[in-house]
């Protein structure tokens, strides 16, 4: 076991990072082995890296550098980098974090490319002061992390280390010009002798079964599986999500046999944890609904586990078809002041949505503007109400572009679960144009004094 410095020139304290409402705790790690003094080395995982505005951000507790011991109680100075970043993963909604972190002094000589504990877009950390009791030398754990400016895929072969630390949020464009997020196994870089021994050729999405296997390694019994997804049908497949309501799985839940999966490798138990490209390990199983129902793609991709179906799903196999899940009920569990408001759509509905952020629930699809004397407006909805589902289709974590086309493609009776916020203009995080011509003039009027944000009026 490593010892701590015994001069304390670090000292230890606990962190705890609640994600609800983000999509990740916003930490990106490393192992590295450092000499903080002649005859010692202190080997471990650091922080290489904090995402702007996450959870790990916004506590304030966290530094670059800062070496992580436990996690939730669970000893990690001994562990590998992809057994921290399961753990992580695994943690659910909330994380325990026990902390060595330098003094303020020691922070401040070394603070040079770093501000607010994030990582700013720089190759490298500048080099280390000289002081008496060295912390860890951050520079030798960081000096090939910098974020991958690359838009393509060639970004996987940049050098031949095992240990992949490109910046793993936001997304990328496979060679075949697909969307995919950069923490697909699409993505994911092998060294070099991997590389010669994987003669497979990549698909649309970046995939071979040996970036698959290295992406989940931990994960048993790992599967591709591939269909023809003909326009406008369904796939067959009833979903699940974790029994343990603080940890986030997308579980197939029954596969109707006379679906498009009736016939393919994927049955009652098994993990989805990828479609497309779209990571969806540790993501609730109701956005990978979402997910499913807007891939225009006449291709559909799974990366699965092969599980037993066990008390881990929320719902026992499902063997009957269309099956009767309502996914939207936990929603009024979670946010008690929501409320269920039927809309007859007639040609549009008769709002604006934007993706904005509100100090009360994070981030998430507001309603921006309503038409007058429109049915959404007649039936209740308001300007800055939370959007939470689109019938049986949950927007909790839905981007903007899988949000506007839930509303657009409803037809007839649509509900909407929404709730009521204090007022407060959300912050719009995107920018963009408005969907329904016959609301322009009401539009331009009522936002004259306002900025345009990234909205769609349906």
């Amino acid at each position: 076991m490593v010892q701590l410095n015994a001069s304390g020139s670090g000292h230890i304290h606990t962190v705890v990072l609640d994600k609800t409402g983000k999509r990740s705790f916003g930490i990106c790690i490393v192992r590295g082995e450092v000499k903080d003094s002649p005859n010692t080395k202190t080997t471990g995982i650091f922080i290489k890296g904090i995402v702007p505005e996450s959870p790990a951000h916004l506590c304030g507790k966290l530094k670059v550098g800062d070496r992580i011991l436990s996690i939730n109680d669970k000893d990690v100075r001994n562990a590998t980098e992809q057994e921290v970043i399961e753990l992580i993963k695994d943690a659910g909604i909330q994380i325990n974090l026990e902390i060595q972190t330098f003094d303020k002094q020691e922070e401040k000589k070394v603070s040079d490319n770093r501000e607010n504990g994030f990582i700013q877009n720089k190759p490298r950390l500048g080099p280390a002061p000289s002081i008496k009791q060295k912390p860890p030398n951050v520079n030798s754990l960081l000096k090939n992390t910098s974020v991958a400016q690359s838009s393509n895929m060639d970004s996987n072969y940049q050098d031949d280390d095992d240990d992949d630390t490109r910046d793993m949020t936001g997304r990328i464009r496979t060679e075949a010009g697909f969307e995919i997020d950069r923490a697909s196994a699409g993505n994911c870089k092998l060294n070099k002798s991997e590389k010669e021994r994987d003669k497979e050729t990549e698909d649309e999405f970046g995939y071979t079964m040996a970036k698959i296997k290295k992406r989940y390694n931990l994960m048993s019994d790992l599967r591709k599986v591939e269909i023809t997804k003909p326009p406008n049908q369904g796939l067959g497949l009833a979903l699940a999500g974790h029994s343990d309501r603080q940890k986030m799985a997308c579980f197939v839940a029954g596969v109707n046999p006379n679906g498009l999966f009736g016939s393919a490798d994927i049955k009652a138990g098994d993990e989805i944890l990828e479609a497309n490209g779209n990571v969806l390990k540790n993501r609730c199983h109701l956005n990978a609904s979402v997910i499913f129902k807007n891939i225009d793609c006449d291709k559909l991709v799974l990366i699965t586990s092969r599980r037993k179906a066990s008390d881990d799903m929320s719902v026992k196999p499902v063997k009957r078809f269309p099956p009767e899940v309502d996914d939207t009920k936990f929603l009024f569990e979670q946010f008690p002041k929501a409320r269920s408001v039927p809309i007859k759509k007639e040609g549009f509905l008769g709002i604006m949505v934007i993706y904005g952020k509100h100090k009360e629930v994070g981030n998430g699809i507001f309603v921006s503007d309503l038409r007058e004397e429109s049915n959404a407006q007649l039936a209740g909805i308001k300007v800055g109400d939370l959007l939470l589902a689109v019938n049986k289709d949950v927007t909790l974590e839905s981007t903007y572009d899988e949000a506007v086309a839930l509303l657009k493609r409803s037809e007839g009776i649509v509900n909407l679960v929404v709730m009521s916020l204090k007022k407060e203009e959300p912050e719009d995080d995107k920018k963009g144009g408005d969907g329904d011509k016959a609301g322009e003039k009401r539009k331009k009027r009522n936002q004259k004094n306002r900025k345009t944000n990234r909205s769609g009026n349906m």
